[in-house]
C-alpha cells in the first residue's frame, strides 16, 4: 500500500488578495498534478491538518476545487486552523464521533485512524481524557490489525523548534501512554510542525512532514528548495511497516 501526505496547505479564498493566497493554491495544485502521474499510483492520500488559513468557509470552497482532481481518495484530520463544522460541512467522510473529528478508515489492509488535537481558537493541541478513552476502545476492538494513526499536532518536541506543543503536557504523555499499550501501531504521521522530522515515540515511530505552503516552511536550508512544493511517501509492506521518504515536485 502506498500514502501519499500533504500537510499545512493554509488554502485561502479564491477572492484572496493576499500574495500569498495564489502561491499556496499554485502549490497545492502541483502536489496534486505530481499524485496523478506518480508511476505507482498512491492507494490513497492524507492531509495532516491546517488545511485552509482562516476556517471560513470561501476558504474551503477553494480548497475543495483544488482537491477535486486527485485521482486517489483523501482522508483528512483538522488543525488548530480548521473550523469543525465548515471541516464536516465538505468533507464528510471527515465526519467523526461529536464534538471531534476522529475518524476510522477501514477501506485498506493497514486500518487508518484519523485523530483530532485542536481546540478551537488556539494553536496548542490537546488530548483530552474523552479522546484517549476514544483511541484505548478502538484500537483495542482490532488489536491484531496493523494500524497507522494521523494527527495534526506531534506529541513528542522536534528539536527545539517546537517544544510542548500541547495545552497540557499531561496529554501528550497520555497520549504515548495508550500508544505503546497496543504494539498494533506502526507509525504516527502528523503536521503542524512545517519541517520533516522522524523519531522513535511510544514504541513505534512517528513523522513530521514539511509544509506545502513554502513561505510557512521551516528547516529546508538548500535555496532551491525554498519555493518548491515538497510532499511524502509512505510505503506500507503487507506487515504495517513503513518506508517514508520526501517527494520533490519537478517543475
Amino acid at each position: 500500500m502506498r500514502i501519499a501526505q500533504i500537510s499545512d496547505t493554509h488554502i485561502l479564498a479564491l477572492s484572496s488578495e493576499l500574495p500569498e493566497a495564489a502561491t499556496r493554491a499554485e502549490e497545492l495544485r502541483r502536489c496534486v498534478a505530481d499524485i496523478n502521474r506518480l508511476d505507482v499510483t498512491p492507494d490513497l492520500v492524507i492531509h495532516t491538518g491546517d488545511t485552509v488559513q482562516t476556517g471560513a468557509v470561501a476558504d474551503y470552497e477553494h480548497l475543495a476545487d483544488l482537491l477535486r482532481p486527485l485521482k486517489p481518495p483523501i482522508y483528512l484530520t483538522p488543525g488548530n486552523r480548521d473550523d469543525r463544522d465548515n471541516f464536516r460541512t465538505f468533507f464528510r467522510d471527515a465526519d467523526g464521533q461529536e464534538p471531534f473529528l476522529h475518524h476510522v478508515f477501514d477501506d485498506f489492509p493497514t486500518r487508518l485512524i484519523a485523530l483530532d488535537s485542536i481546540i478551537p481558537e488556539r494553536q496548542k493541541g490537546a488530548f483530552c481524557q474523552d479522546r484517549i478513552q476514544w483511541l484505548d476502545d478502538t484500537l483495542a476492538a482490532e488489536p491484531d490489525r496493523a494500524t497507522i494513526l494521523f494527527i495534526h499536532h506531534p506529541p513528542f518536541n522536534v528539536g527545539t523548534h517546537y517544544v510542548d506543543g500541547y495545552e497540557d503536557a499531561a496529554d501528550q504523555a497520555a497520549l504515548a501512554k495508550i500508544v505503546a499499550k497496543h504494539g498494533q501501531v506502526q507509525r504516527l504521521m502528523c503536521g503542524h510542525c512545517h519541517r520533516s522530522s522522524q523519531q522513535l515515540w511510544a514504541e513505534s515511530e512517528a513523522t513530521t512532514m514539511a509544509s506545502v505552503a513554502c513561505d510557512l516552511r521551516w528547516g529546508v536550508d538548500a535555496a532551491h528548495l525554498q519555493a518548491v512544493p515538497i510532499y511524502q511517501l509512505h510505503d506500507v509492506a503487507a506487515n504495517g511497516k513503513v518506508t517514508t521518504h520526501s517527494r520533490i515536485v519537478p517543475n
